[in-house]
């Protein structure tokens, strides 16, 4: 199978994925299903996204390693260069590093000081952006996950294991 058809076939299965979150939705009561059947709508919506921009769109914007990539050739412009930084099994060490960090910070401090500290320090790490564009995307983060958790869903967070500290 090539790897366009593995591609579609997943995002087969995660409309399928979603598709049953919704009805599952369905038997649940008015307040139960403020989470999954919001999220399952916008998870179908990305999903058609990526299938169109998969199947229609350009060639060259398909290839895209996360892992890093540097800008186009100034003198040639040709297309980006994607390089892979170290063996594969440094990569997964990092990778499981960094869920290890975001789970520690969300026990101590809690969700919200977490969500601008991790991703101001993601950014900032990896040189995605500069210092203060690294503290401005992880303020609008934290400020669009607090206006639509606790401000539109009205959920309680976890404050973390620190919150006595601060009260």
């Amino acid at each position: 199978m090539s790897r366009h058809a593995q591609e579609n076939l997943a995002s087969v299965l995660l409309l399928a994925v979603f598709a049953g979150v919704i009805v599952l939705c369905q038997d649940f009561g008015p307040r139960a299903r403020m989470i999954p059947l919001p999220l399952a709508v916008f998870g179908i919506v990305l999903t058609l996204i990526q299938l169109a921009w998969h199947n229609f769109g350009s060639p060259e914007n398909l290839q895209m390693d996360m892992i890093s990539v540097h800008g186009p050739d100034v003198l040639t412009g040709d297309a980006p260069v994607v390089r892979a930084s170290g063996p594969a099994w440094l990569r997964e060490v990092k990778a499981y590093g960094m869920v290890g960090v975001l789970l520690a910070l969300i026990f101590t401090v809690g969700v919200m000081p977490s969500a601008f500290l991790f991703t101001a320090g993601y950014f900032i790490v990896t040189r995605y952006c500069s210092w203060p564009l690294s503290l401005a995307y992880a303020a609008m983060l934290t400020v669009s996950l607090y206006l639509l958790f606790v401000v539109a869903l009205e959920m309680q967070l976890y404050h973390g294991l620190l919150a006595p500290l601060f009260q």
